[in-house]
């Protein structure tokens, strides 16, 4: 029986830390706020001409072609 009593109290005083405390407020705060978009339209982009996808490939070929340099014929 204690341990149910004690169960009981330690539900209980979590619930009234619950209720008392700002977050759940804060929360609302936070959610309202970032309902709003935030720009007034789409923008217009301006695709460079290496995109991301393409810059590490491009990287790793030039590499290549530098050690193929250094090493003559070849020779790894």
């Amino acid at each position: 029986m204690k341990y149910v009593s004690l169960l009981l109290g330690v539900a209980l005083i979590y619930f009234i830390f619950v209720k008392s405390s700002p977050v759940a407020e804060v929360t609302k705060e936070v959610t309202a706020a970032e309902a709003a978009p935030l720009t007034t339209g789409p923008r217009e982009t301006n695709a460079p001409a290496h995109t991301a996808l393409k810059q590490p490939i491009d990287r790793t070929r030039t590499v290549l072609d530098q050690v193929k340099q250094r090493n003559g014929n070849g020779e790894f």
